[in-house]
């Protein structure tokens, strides 16, 4: 049976006007027509309702890139640091069951305002992947969000990016002892892991209703060999998939590039022939300005994680001169938010508010930029630009957010104040009062239609029990023994002997 969905005040599109009473009519999982709340009345007298005058519709979001924790890393007694200090310290995390993970990830993104996750799968076990991966999306699927599930693989560069005996020769016996474990390489061969996307790839991926899609990952390029990243990419256009890798999260990784091939990732993918409309890439935080064009050139998507990139001290990525380019750019959480809560509204803000850089002759990025970042440009780089995702149209899958106006704007917004500039600079998850994926409502007033959130979280307290606090200690132990070293062995890298003068980060 056709629903009208309504609101005083919608956005289609980030890149169309705000529409005033404006409604949709649902009908399964698609938007069968749209247009003013008075002419759909008309055409379908016999349809339900849901929404009001006070609700602000738009398109739910898209968390392009994200671990799928649950859990911030803080709380599993990770500390904040340079990433190749902070990575080491994933190792001591204590293990928790992840269908109980993406169940309680779910319903913490819908509960936002997302409605597709693009989840980078961290193994607890490289062997137990196929294990993990099942349970991960059976948990997404019962919490009713969209996942783009790409789990990874590395063969190379354990522990550090390069010049391993300098660092070895560098460390006292006892840590080096220390330094063992991290430096063996995943016992997983590239024939299993291209085995178990295939088998994932045939039980899940929905290319019609768009679900699941199965995705690949070269975790990073200085974590995998040429060999395995051309793999990666061959495999995904068999599959008609995409391919998504970190890179340049950090200066370490720009230089890592420059001394391996005396030039920057970016033209080094294109060497190899890898860059191209399936490949999306986290962070980019160090790119050369000569590469912006490359990446525009061959349809390359970036997905931007502000909050973690601060928090783990990589800098701020170069948004402004990626959109000039013509770069497709989506937001996601990383698992790494400022406040650690997923709120992917405030992500947004946090992206608008480092795009605009000081200087009176400093490029502007607009409000409406940036949601179209959250939205349209983001199920372009997590799920393909040909996804029904993204916009509020006819032919599209319903998706969609109903935000609590009156809560944004507070005890009073002048008449003159862009309404764009209003919700992006005060809105929150706290105002997400309903939200819609694949035609069913996974959250109504405020709460989810299908996990009791107490519950998960008792679950995972109950889980978490058999864990000594000593024994995490102990676990723990190694990766703080090797922080220091570390943090000096990478000191002398030295970035000023780069074309600097090419960065466009900040």
């Amino acid at each position: 049976m056709a629903t009208l969905i309504w609101a005083g005040l919608a956005l289609t599109e980030a890149s169309q006007p705000l529409q005033t009473n404006y409604a949709l009519c649902v009908e399964g999982n698609r938007i069968i027509d749209a247009g003013s709340l008075a002419a759909l009345r008309s055409r379908y007298p016999e349809a339900g309702q849901v929404g009001g005058s006070d609700f602000f519709m738009l398109p739910a979001m898209m968390n392009s890139h994200d671990h799928g924790r649950g859990l911030g890393t803080l709380q599993l007694g990770v500390p904040d640091d340079l990433l190749e200090i902070w990575l080491p310290g994933l190792y001591s995390q204590p293990k928790i069951d992840p269908y109980l993970l993406a169940r309680y990830e779910g319903q913490l993104l819908l509960r936002a305002g997302v409605g597709t996750t693009g989840h980078s799968h961290n193994p607890q076990s490289w062997l137990n992947m196929a294990t993990e991966a099942e349970a991960t999306l059976r948990g997404y699927r019962e919490a009713g969000i969209r996942v783009a599930f790409h789990p990874p693989i590395t063969d190379q560069n354990p522990l550090i990016y390069a010049e391993r005996q300098r660092f070895l020769a560098g460390l006292p016996a006892t840590v080096q002892e220390a330094a063992a474990p991290f430096l063996q390489r995943t016992p997983l061969t590239q024939a299993d892991y291209f085995d178990l996307c295939t088998r994932l790839f045939e039980q899940h991926h929905d290319a019609a209703h768009h679900t699941v899609h199965i995705q690949v990952s070269p975790a990073g390029g200085q974590w995998c060999s040429d060999e395995v990243t051309i793999a990666a990419v061959e495999w995904a256009q068999r599959h008609g998939t995409r391919v998504q890798m970190h890179m340049l999260e950090t200066a370490y990784q720009r230089i890592y590039a420059f001394k391996r091939w005396g030039k920057s990732f970016i033209q080094h993918l294109a060497d190899i022939g890898v860059l191209g409309p399936w490949l999306t890439l986290a962070h980019m935080v160090w790119i050369d300005a000569d590469d912006l064009p490359l990446l525009a050139e061959y349809g390359v998507g970036v997905a931007h994680n502000p909050s973690s990139n601060l928090r783990l001290r990589s800098g701020v990525a170069p948004v402004p001169a990626m959109l000039k380019n013509g770069i497709k750019v989506g937001v996601g959480l990383d698992g790494q938010a400022l406040d650690d809560d997923q709120d992917y509204l405030r992500e947004l803000r946090l992206a608008w508010t480092l795009a605009n850089r000081p200087g009176a002759d400093a490029q502007t990025v607009t409000a409406a930029e940036v949601l179209q970042m959250g939205t349209h440009s983001g199920s372009a780089i997590t799920l393909g630009a040909d996804t029904p995702l993204g916009a509020l149209r006819p032919g599209a899958l319903a998706d969609l957010v109903l935000l609590d106006w009156p809560g944004i704007q507070g005890a009073w917004s002048s008449p003159e104040a862009p309404l764009l500039d209003i919700l992006l600079r005060r809105a929150s998850k706290q105002q997400v009062v309903h939200v819609l994926v694949n035609g069913e409502w996974v959250v109504r007033d405020r709460k989810s239609t299908r996990i009791d959130e107490t519950e998960v979280i008792a679950e995972i307290r109950e889980n978490l029990k058999r864990y000594d606090p000593a024994v995490l200690a102990q676990t723990g132990a190694a990766a703080k023994a090797l922080a220091p070293y570390l943090r000096r062995f990478y000191a002398t890298w030295d970035t000023n002997a780069l074309p600097s003068r090419h960065f466009v980060g900040w």
